[in-house]
């Protein structure tokens, strides 16, 4: 059975790169992979990229500190909120094969663990990168596959403790009461320690020594004792010789295997538990290549989550409504409001307390809602790209082309538009507290009345062109979601169609930036008006080119036939 669960792992991943290599021979799978190449090789390979010598910050000592550290954190929320299921998930194939034959749970967990060695070694490789400026590479990826594998281990043992607990309530208790009793024991020490210490770190949150701080509190018992494993895991990974990597890397193993026992002498209904993890797994996939709007599975308890829509009214309406509901279903639309609510109360907590935690709260919210610009409608795809797999049924609508178009693009338009909105208005929030503040309340309050006007517009017209590029490139813009979207042409794939979307929205935001001139330079309004004005004519003119642009696309989706999407 052995030599059989080998033969289906090497063949799987023989057939795996050989299915990528034939997907070269299509011109975007290529040009893709090519500019994910050469991405990697600019960032990390070119001679310029080491900056002259400068040490890499991901060496220093203060980062191999405070690595552990976040590792305890990440393990801390396994074990509270519950271990991924997908560490028990198998393919529905494997489910059918495999747990019908005569293999052993141990068997199906070393097969599971196997499985997942080449995501580890590739993610090894690309941490090889990341410590590319010192240190043997040999040395380099056998301390991060150590490090990976131990995870991928504690991921699964956790699910395991887990599945046994609610397959034999207390007796499953009983039977992990080990690993129970030393997450238990940890979380105390931390807490009180934490406790113990909450004055200096709120004094370092204030002067900006929260990781000085953190490396010295982590350094002193009790605390130190929490963190040991975690600095054993990652201490082969920090050597800078070959003497201190030698003497590393012997109890980072027997950490491993520490592990290996525990998860492989774990005493629990196994089968049962994969088999609801793969199912789980298997309806996500299937959400994902039917709708592939937004990644999200509808959750049962949100099922019945609905908003009233009218019997009668105009028609695109309903379009709208059924794209919304699949965002509140989700959950996407909470997680819109999660960081702007998160930053909103960073802003009120530190309010007239520190000055660097309010400048925080601005660049957090002023990149975010960058990201969001060109990144926002790649994830956000809950509009035409979602549904045009779904074009038979969009013929059947009572609908034009154009009006299709205008609710599909409003579908991810707005949510997106919103969330830009709410951070905007909290980083105009916290820029008030700042003492030394460079903008003058009169241009804030300009901002935040133009703010909503200025991001409506803008949203559209970019949704418009990533559903525009959809409608008019169907074989050059990945339509749905993907199986195996993943790797460096998938990279290379996104930054393709960012060029060409920034390229197309810088163009369309040259009559914008003209219109917001003129109202600001030459209407000679009052600071207040000329801010505020300036940016609802912005908003405006985007807005129509959206709604223009929406209106030639609509003629394009009537003229376009199922057999041209594939």
């Amino acid at each position: 059975m052995i030599g059989a669960l080998a033969y289906l792992v090497i063949t799987s991943a023989r057939n795996g790169l050989v299915g990528r290599i034939r997907q070269l021979r299509n011109p975007r799978y290529a040009m893709a992979l090519a500019l994910g190449i050469g991405y990697f090789w600019l960032v990390f390979f070119h001679p310029r990229s080491r900056g002259g010598g400068q040490p890499n910050p991901l060496e220093s000592d203060t980062f191999a500190s405070l690595f552990p550290v976040a590792l305890l954190v990440y393990a801390g929320v396994i074990w509270i909120l519950g271990a991924d299921r997908s560490a028990l998930a198998f393919t529905q194939a494997e489910v059918s094969m495999l747990f019908s034959a005569p293999v052993s749970r141990r068997g199906l967990v070393i097969y599971k663990l196997v499985r997942a060695q080449s995501a580890v070694l590739t993610t090894s490789i690309l941490w090889l990168v990341l410590f590319h400026s010192s240190g043997s590479s040999v040395r380099r990826v056998a301390a991060s596959w150590i490090l990976l594998t131990m995870f991928s281990l504690h991921r699964l043992g956790v699910a395991l403790v887990r599945a046994s607990q609610a397959e034999h309530g207390v007796t499953g208790l009983r039977r992990n009461w080990l690993s129970i009793a030393i997450f238990g024991a940890t979380a105390a020490v931390l807490a009180s320690s934490l406790y113990s210490a909450s004055a200096r770190l709120g004094a370092a949150v204030q002067s900006g020594e929260i990781g000085h701080v953190l490396v010295s509190e982590f350094a002193q018992a009790p605390l130190s004792w929490v963190v040991y494993p975690f600095r054993v895991a990652t201490a082969p990974l920090f050597a800078r010789s070959n003497e201190a990597w030698a003497l590393a890397i012997l109890p980072a193993l027997v950490l491993l295997g520490l592990h290996v026992v525990w998860v492989l002498r774990g005493d629990t209904a196994f089968e049962e538990a994969a088999a609801e993890a793969s199912a789980a797994q298997a309806l996500r996939v299937r959400a994902l290549r039917a709708r592939g709007a937004t990644g999200g599975v509808i959750d049962p308890k949100r099922a019945r989550r609905t908003v009233r829509l009218a019997s009668t009214g105009t028609p695109e309406v309903a379009l709208f409504w059924k794209n919304y509901l699949w965002l509140l279903r989700t959950g996407q639309f909470r997680a819109l409001l999660g960081l702007p609510l998160f930053a909103l109360v960073l802003c009120l907590a530190f309010a007239g307390r520190s000055t660097l935690a309010e400048i925080l709260v601005v660049v957090i919210c002023g990149v975010t809602a960058v990201v969001t610009l060109i990144f926002g409608p790649m994830t956000m795809r809950n509009d035409l790209r979602a549904e045009l797999r779904q074009l038979p049924l969009l013929k059947t609508m009572p609908l034009r082309g154009r009006e299709i178009m205008l609710a599909e693009v409003l579908s991810s338009a707005l949510p997106v538009a919103m969330m830009q909105f709410l951070l905007a208005s909290v980083a105009l929030l916290a820029l008030s507290f700042i003492p030394t503040n460079t903008i003058a309340p009169v241009f804030r309050l300009g901002l935040f009345v133009a703010s909503p006007v200025f991001l409506a517009g803008l949203s559209l017209a970019n949704f418009t062109i990533h559903n525009g590029m959809a409608l008019l490139f169907p074989a050059w813009v990945r339509i749905g979601v993907a199986a195996g979207g993943a790797g460096v042409e998938a990279m290379g794939q996104m930054m393709l169609t960012s060029i060409v979307t920034l390229l197309l929205l810088g163009i369309l935001l040259i009559l914008p930036a003209i219109a917001a001139a003129a109202v600001y330079f030459v209407m000679q309004w009052p600071a207040f008006f000329a801010t505020a004005g300036a940016g609802i004519a912005a908003g405006i003119v985007c807005g129509l080119e959206g709604y223009l642009l929406i209106g030639v696309l609509g003629g394009s989706l009537d003229r376009l036939e199922p057999m041209q999407v594939g």
